[in-house]
């Protein structure tokens, strides 16, 4: 049997580039030769490989991943051994990657799941961690500022979710958990996964870019004057959309001042020294010198903007303006493409001409529906309008005969 990856988080850690990239293409080929295929728990059975790349082109996010445990019909437990059937049959050919970022909060969950020790499994989990300031920095425009809490009480009210450590810890606590990767995030987030699954590069597609990036700072203050657009924190489907369609660069406006950064840093040291316990060891020197889960003036050179109150600048609103008729430009120009492909013969006015006039000996009226088609398309047409002028006064002679 192969292995099981499961990616279990955290939050605004990369989970939705890495979810892209495995729906995307959905089966690869790892270095040793060994197939392997993403898959995800959907509501009663298990999508995988080219049929999650399908579902995810159709989602407006980009990625299929699996549902919470919680979202389950059944218990977790036992909807987990309903479907197990389905990944033991993929697991007897391919490793099997199995991702859901919020999976890391659902820990009791998987405690009362026995399905990967009976099968005698060999599990192991992926997580990824980026400095608790900067998480909550990226977080607030994701989920905070659409809240309608302050930021200093929602600071407060989501710190915990930066105490990495708490869940990893109990996640090594399962007895059919045979190792756990801890990771840190940075731009080589999607080489850095490929490695650790053993993915053959030169056996698949290039890698995307980061995917759910924070989106531009005058976009973000404008959802914030125009809260309809942006009415609270789990609404972000249009954030992908945005990010797809509207070449924007840019990015979030920094809201921490010197006493949040102080805050976090001081509530997060332990849960990150007690880390050192579970960081991958090639990991292990970089955390350590990474100065922003340490010290607050590693965060110096970036002044505070106010989290709320402030509109986006005429330049942002041009520069918006200007992306968005690019976007409509761009997507005229693909919808008219898809009509031209889905029907290429029957766009084109000399089809229907030259089959009028293939018929026009046999059936005057059918020949005149053809070219009536033909001077849709091509209504300037001389050599149409004579036909169907023509093809009228023999219509018109058959029927004064038919009523004689």
């Amino acid at each position: 049997m192969k292995k099981l990856y499961i990616h279990a988080g955290f939050d605004k850690c990369g989970s939705s580039s890495i979810q892209t990239f495995l729906s995307r293409q959905g089966e690869f080929k790892c270095k040793n030769g060994d197939d392997l295929v993403y898959a995800a728990f959907l509501r009663e059975r298990i999508g995988h490989g080219k049929e999650l790349a399908k579902l995810a082109s159709h989602n407006v996010y980009g990625f299929r991943d699996s549902l919470p445990l919680k979202a389950f019909k059944t218990s977790p437990e036992e909807h987990i051994n309903a479907v197990g059937g389905q990944l033991l049959s993929l697991l007897q050919k391919s490793h099997v990657v199995l991702s859901r970022e919020s999976w890391n909060y659902e820990f009791d969950a998987w405690n009362k799941i026995s399905f990967f020790s009976k099968n005698k499994i060999d599990v192991t989990l992926i997580f990824y961690i980026r400095p608790p300031v900067t998480w909550m920095n990226s977080a607030w425009w994701q989920w905070g500022a659409w809240s309608g809490i302050g930021l200093d009480a929602w600071i407060d009210q989501v710190i915990n979710a930066v105490n990495y450590v708490e869940r990893i810890r109990a996640f090594s606590s399962l007895s059919w958990v045979k190792g756990i990767h801890v990771r840190l995030l940075d731009t080589n987030l999607l080489d850095d996964f490929s490695n650790l699954v053993g993915l053959d590069r030169e056996a698949g597609r290039p890698l995307q870019s980061v995917a759910n990036k924070s989106l531009s700072n005058g976009i973000l203050r404008l959802f914030q004057a125009h809260r309809r657009l942006r009415p609270d924190p789990h609404n972000s489907g249009i954030d992908f959309v945005l990010e797809k369609h509207l070449k924007l660069e840019g990015k979030a406006d920094w809201i921490l001042d010197s006493a949040n950064i102080k805050k976090i840093i001081g509530q997060t040291r332990n849960s990150n020294l007690a880390l050192m316990d579970f960081i991958d060891e090639d990991c292990k020197a970089k955390f350590l010198a990474d100065q922003r889960y340490w010290d607050p003036a590693a965060f110096d050179g970036l002044p505070a903007k106010p989290a709320t109150g402030v509109k986006p600048t005429y330049g942002e609103l041009e520069g918006i303006a200007l992306a968005g008729i690019d976007a409509v430009m761009d997507l005229a120009a693909q919808q008219a493409k898809m009509k031209a492909n889905a029907h290429p013969l029957f766009d084109q006015f000399t089809v229907w001409r030259d089959l009028a006039l293939y018929i026009e000996d046999s059936d005057i009226e059918l020949a005149y529906r053809l070219m009536q088609q033909a001077a849709k398309l091509r209504p300037e047409g001389e050599f149409i309008q004579r036909k169907l002028a023509r093809y009228k006064m023999r219509l018109d002679k058959l029927k004064k005969k038919t009523e004689c």
